[in-house]
């Protein structure tokens, strides 16, 4: 009997990215006092996100005791190489735009200071900061968080909700409250309407994960007052040119993107967590 791919109540994996936090917040408390202790010279606010590679260990957890394909269960799933070029192209076109909304809403909601000073975190130093920032904001984090929302949480709500437009908007909404932070909501969600719409499509976090790991690594760029300001800013917003150039990519990267992109099947050896004993009496007695 192979192991059953398992799909858990909503509840369950909401209480889920609870625990996550939860497990990340103490491990985050934790380094806040070795580093107080021992007087360490790399960033604190950087070292705290390391914290965040403990999120999915609920769910991990979970799926060890319920025996279920843990793969499966976070979308682990391999694309076609056009897929992933199409998700590139998505992705830096979608990064000026939202680059030039954060200006917009900026102007209605000007970040506070402590927001302001966030881009000294993932200053680069040397090559161990180099190493430290691209390893946990670039790679890392958007890993963890695609596994954990559109890995995990949006794929139970596709199947508990068999609405695929209600899963991503809910999914996107949990994703932008969970950053706790109003000044950014609106572009973290718009972020995570594509990103879940990606994953949807192809059964997969990876394109999402590119989507993710490009807009991250762009606000590292960026934060190292790179000469490329004199350029890419017109009056407090990115040069109209650039803009156009990013929309025209954002619209070609989806149209590729969907040309080469087949909606990936629901899959129909899933079993419902309430479901389970029925399954695994009806296979012993097959």
């Amino acid at each position: 009997m192979n192991n059953p791919i398992i799909i858990p109540k909503i509840k369950t994996a909401v209480g889920m990215l609870i625990l996550g936090l939860l497990c990340a917040s103490l491990v985050s408390i934790l380094i806040m006092v070795f580093l107080m202790q021992e007087k360490l010279e790399m960033g604190t606010q950087l070292l705290l996100l390391i914290a965040e590679l403990f999120l999915p260990i609920p769910i991990i957890y979970w799926a060890g005791r319920m025996r279920t394909n843990l793969g499966e269960l976070l979308r682990i799933r391999a694309v076609a190489p056009d897929t992933l070029i199409a998700a590139v192209i998505v992705s830096i076109g979608l990064t000026v735009i939202i680059d030039e909304l954060d200006r917009l809403i900026q102007i209605i909601l000007p970040l506070p200071e402590n927001l302001v000073q966030i881009g000294e975190m993932m200053q680069v130093t040397d090559w161990r900061s180099a190493l430290l920032v691209i390893g946990v904001v670039v790679l890392a984090a958007p890993l963890i968080e695609e596994l954990m929302f559109r890995g995990f949480f949006q794929r139970i709500l596709e199947y508990r909700q068999n609405d695929v437009t209600k899963s991503v908007l809910l999914s996107a909404m949990v994703f932008a409250l969970i950053h706790f932070n109003p000044w950014w909501i609106v572009q973290i969600y718009l972020m995570g309407l594509f990103m879940g719409y990606m994953a949807w499509r192809t059964n997969s976090i990876w394109p999402s994960f590119i989507l993710h790991a490009i807009n991250n690594g762009w606000s590292v760029w960026w934060s190292q007052q790179s000469e490329i300001a004199g350029f890419w800013e017109w009056h407090g917003h990115v040069n109209p040119l650039i803009l156009a150039a990013g929309i025209l990519c954002f619209y070609l990267g989806m149209r590729f993107f969907i040309t080469v992109t087949p909606i990936a099947e629901k899959r129909e050896d899933v079993v419902m967590f309430e479901d389970l004993a029925d399954y695994y009496n009806d296979d012993f007695h097959e």
